[in-house]
């Protein structure tokens, strides 16, 4: 029987080994345990990856804001401060394999699973866990808005960073379930209402489209349903403004990203089939 040796990345680092400015961006308040500031990936299956080395966040505004709005939140200061130093760090062990950014392949094309992006990526994943806040901040938005302001220090650009939260923002709505869960359903139809009569709007002034309205009514709701529907989202309203503008070059070419990927894994099960190597 093969041996199966314990990959380096479950070992634990020395503490005798310095932390050291991540060398990808070495001002973006990100450390990692390595002389030469390197993380190290050590590949687990085909999507997955162990990452050997200890690394941290120590951005002290971001992370004395985090702590703060703990505080408010009825947390006691020494805990509170406890949980922001447990949640900025990523310790390496068997159990926290990573797919870095949880990224789709028709997505891809937008933003890749790695970049500046990638440690804030991997300990926002170590921090939302299957049960909806049951990570070490128990608040999955916090940690949703801990991974964006990650995000601005390491260098992402606005707009990329607010459509990625608010990505996870909504995935985080809708694992939470109940009314926040229908508050989504009902921001998705009031969206897409929004984005449909933008559309036909442009082609009706365009193009001459067939309009059952007036083309003044459609404009009008095509400005205001979006800022309505963002309501819906709570103290994360800019999260829902952004989600609804950006959907709108974003979701045609996720819809043919999307097509074309379902097209090649059918042409692949095919090739399967036919016995093709």
């Amino acid at each position: 029987m093969t041996e199966v040796v314990k990959p380096e990345a479950a070992q634990p680092t020395s503490p005798e080994v310095p932390w050291v400015a991540w060398n990808v961006a070495d001002k973006s308040g990100f450390q990692v345990r390595h002389e030469g500031g390197r993380l190290a990936l050590t590949q687990k299956d085909s999507t997955n990856f162990w990452v050997e080395r200890e690394f941290r966040f120590t951005d002290e505004a971001v992370t004395t804001k985090l702590t703060e709005r703990l505080v408010r939140r009825g947390w006691k200061p020494t805990d509170a401060a406890a949980a922001v130093d447990d949640a900025r760090k990523f310790t390496p062990t068997d159990e926290n394999p990573t797919d870095l950014a949880s990224i789709p392949r028709f997505m891809r094309w937008f933003e890749t699973a790695y970049g500046l992006h990638t440690l804030a990526a991997i300990i926002h994943d170590n921090l939302i866990v299957k049960e909806p806040n049951g990570g070490v901040l128990k608040d999955d938005t916090l940690s949703d808005r801990f991974f964006r302001e990650m995000m601005k220090s390491v260098g992402v650009k606005w707009l990329k960073r607010w459509i990625i939260w608010s990505a996870v923002a909504l995935r985080s709505r809708w694992a939470v379930g109940g009314l926040r869960r229908w508050a989504v359903i009902l921001w998705l139809l009031l969206a897409a209402t929004g984005l449909t009569s933008f559309v036909w709007w442009v082609g009706s002034a365009t193009a001459s489209w067939a309009s059952p309205v007036d083309s003044l009514v459609l404009l009008l709701v095509a400005l205001v349903l979006p800022f309505a529907a963002a309501g819906l989202w709570g103290k994360q309203y800019g999260g829902g403004l952004v989600a609804t503008v950006a959907a709108l070059w974003i979701l045609p070419a996720a819809v043919l990203g999307g097509a074309g990927y379902a097209v090649y894994t059918v042409l692949e099960w095919l090739a399967d089939r036919a016995g093709l190597k």
